[in-house]
């Protein structure tokens, strides 16, 4: 009897200590199992902000060659508006000589047929009560603002406000009314004895071609400069030829108004 209880409590322990085994070994591998899951887990994090970082640095980078061609194109392209601008701008004074050369030969054929006797004395007063911007020069360039060169200028660029009267400087004979891109609206008109004046950065102009225009008589008002005079502001465009060439208004103009 004292065999058969010995044997069943060994039995018993033997069943204990196996169950024990296998709770520890379950617990095991459940450990081992969370831990593959979590260091796979972790992997993927750290591969995932890696990426991002490198992401980050890609979109850095990208930012930074964006900015500096920017920053080029900033620099260039300016340069190569006013170039632009400065080739228009010569090629609509070519135009514009053409055009008054023509308008000053119709003049002389209307003065021959007796429709308007026209004489030119010399003399002119000043179109508009202004200073000289930009002088007269067809010996040597001079810096225009806008442009950001020097150039010729075949006529005196005298400032004065928008809206202020444009007065005609002397008795002439409207040959044209034009609108162009560098000096807007212009008025051309024959003087009389082969002497032509051009006013140019007008607007309101209340004349017809063939009009007779007194000396001090209103021909128009100072519009906005066009953007070949964007920085020097607004401005009176004022031009006299002889014969088809330029001449310096300030060789026929009386001694008031004031030369920068």
């Amino acid at each position: 009897m004292k065999n058969t209880g010995y044997r069943q409590r060994n039995r018993k322990l033997q069943y204990q200590i196996a169950g024990t085994i296998l709770v520890v070994a379950c617990i095991g591998f459940a450990l081992l199992y969370f831990w593959q899951k979590y260091d796979a887990r972790q992997d993927a994090l750290r591969q995932a902000e890696q990426e991002e970082q490198e992401a980050l640095e890609e979109a850095r980078q990208q930012a930074e060659e964006e900015e500096d061609t920017q920053s080029a194109s900033a620099v260039v392209l300016p340069r190569q508006e006013t170039q632009e601008q400065a080739d228009v701008l010569q090629e609509q004074e070519s135009a514009n000589q053409a055009a008054q050369a023509d308008a000053g030969v119709q003049a002389q054929s209307d003065t021959s047929a007796g429709e308007e006797d026209l004489h030119f004395n010399g003399e002119l007063s000043w179109p508009v009560d202004g200073d000289v911007l930009i002088s007269y020069s067809m010996d040597k360039t001079v810096y225009f603002p806008t442009l950001q060169q020097y150039k010729y200028n075949p006529a005196l660029i005298i400032s004065g406000k928008v809206n202020d009267k444009v007065m005609a400087a002397a008795r002439g004979k409207v040959t044209s009314i034009e609108t162009n891109a560098q000096t807007g609206v212009t008025v051309t008109m024959d003087l009389g004895d082969g002497y032509q004046a051009v006013y140019g950065q007008l607007k309101e102009v209340p004349l017809a071609t063939g009009d007779v225009v007194e000396a001090g008589e209103t021909i128009g008002y100072i519009s906005e400069p066009t953007k070949y005079y964007s920085v020097e502001g607004s401005n009176l465009y004022f031009q006299i030829r002889q014969d088809g060439e330029n001449r310096n208004p300030l060789d026929f103009l009386s001694e008031t108004g004031t030369e920068e």
